[in-house]
């Protein structure tokens, strides 16, 4: 197969190690909180707290993973991060106490996260697409979402049938099944961007060094106007379950309203990576921003059943074009010979957006309402807003 149709099938497998990782590690946690607020008798911020502190050191070793993953093989940082993934799942199968699967999270987790799901997709993508980079990039973040669908909807089946140590269990096997032959076989072949840079060839672009990545503009204003949305995002994404079932949603729904974002995030990722070959970066910046704004003002007071569902429409929408613009605007900017450290760099700075769910958990057991925290991820947006509009341009564009 030629290196032209061999890259699509590296986008397949990165849409399918992100379905499995992100499904199962992010999107089904919103599912397994509700058992362990009860069983564990724990406060939401409590519960919350568990996911924040995994995106957290996730973020922490993401400069150090990136670094790896531009000189060493993918394959090896891939199933590493899968060997991670499932002991963690089994050891979090037979905790105790809340504080046992907060160390599981704050540990194997976190590392399987860096290891294996969109770090490494972008990488992997970034360095077999020359051209059509923003439809392949937007294709393959697209797994997050479809992880998103299919393992909320598995997780709570399960949960009904077998309870929630048995799920993690039958996670595991599944992530392992799925994962391990695929990574093993696909990933045998190099991608044309790194035989070329071996031979001092035309993919051997500029190597930056860290110290000039973080003076960068281009670093700094995509970075951190995307972790405003970030903030709102996963604040909601979180709280999915508990929010849901305040405005009356049941506990049965809210596998469909987590599945009803991710349809949502794909869309924007389509139309996000669609336009990002093309289109002014800083404009899809404002579109998606005006998504989320828009957002955190219907989501105040008291919202309706139909409030709500439009809310967690547009922060999907919104959310969906996050990592196909980290992926275009690094690429056009960075090159791919440094990409990897860049958008391990940026996913460090990301992790700010993991204070959003602790913040409206918080919110909500302080004050009984999520408001505080919505009007402030509003006050974000705005100046962030702003900021990107002295977003240098590509070199490309530039020149």
């Amino acid at each position: 197969m030629t290196d032209a149709r061999y890259r699509w099938v590296i986008v397949a497998y990165t849409l399918v190690i992100q379905a499995v990782n992100i499904g199962v590690l992010i999107y089904s946690f919103a599912l397994f909180a509700l058992p362990w607020l009860d069983v564990f008798s724990a406060p939401r911020a409590s519960v919350m707290l568990t996911i924040s502190i995994s995106q957290v050191v996730a973020g922490l070793v993401s400069p150090v993973i990136g670094r790896a993953m531009d000189r060493y093989p993918i394959r090896w940082i891939v199933l590493t991060g899968l060997v991670l993934m499932v002991a963690g799942l089994l050891l979090a199968s037979v905790a105790q106490s809340l504080v046992q699967i907060q160390l599981v999270y704050a540990t194997l987790f976190p590392l399987s996260l860096a290891l294996m799901s969109t770090l490494a997709s972008q990488t992997l993508v970034t360095r077999w697409f020359s051209d059509k980079r923003g439809v392949a990039i937007g294709l393959s973040a697209t797994g997050t979402n479809l992880g998103g669908i299919v393992f909320p909807l598995l997780v709570a089946g399960w949960l009904t049938a077998v309870g929630w140590r048995e799920t993690l269990v039958l996670l595991a096997l599944v992530s392992a099944v799925v994962v391990a032959p695929l990574t093993w076989f696909v990933l045998r072949r190099e991608p044309p961007a790194r035989q070329l840079a071996a031979v001092g060839g035309v993919a051997a672009d500029r190597i930056w060094n860290s110290a000039e990545i973080l003076r960068s503009a281009m670093f700094w204003i995509p970075s951190l106007g995307l972790v405003a949305l970030n903030l709102g995002f996963g604040a909601l994404q979180f709280n999915l379950g508990a929010f849901g079932r305040d405005v009356g949603f049941s506990a049965a729904d809210a596998a469909n309203l987590i599945a009803l974002n991710a349809v949502c995030m794909i869309g924007g990722k389509f139309f996000f990576g669609a336009i990002g070959d093309k289109a002014d970066h800083r404009v899809m910046y404002w579109i998606a921003a005006l998504f989320m704004a828009a957002a955190m003002v219907l989501l105040q007071g008291e919202p309706t059943p139909a409030e709500f569902v439009v809310g967690v429409i547009m922060v999907g929408l919104s959310g969906g074009g996050i990592l196909p613009m980290l992926g275009v605007a690094f690429g056009a900017r960075f090159g791919i010979a440094s990409f990897a450290r860049v958008m391990g760099f940026a996913m460090f700075i990301m992790t700010l957006g993991a204070l959003g769910p602790l913040l409206a958990g918080w919110s909500y057991d302080l004050t009984g309402s999520y408001d505080f925290a919505w009007q402030t991820f509003l006050a974000m947006i705005v100046p962030a807003a702003i900021a990107m509009y002295w977003l240098p341009r590509p070199a490309s564009a530039a020149a």
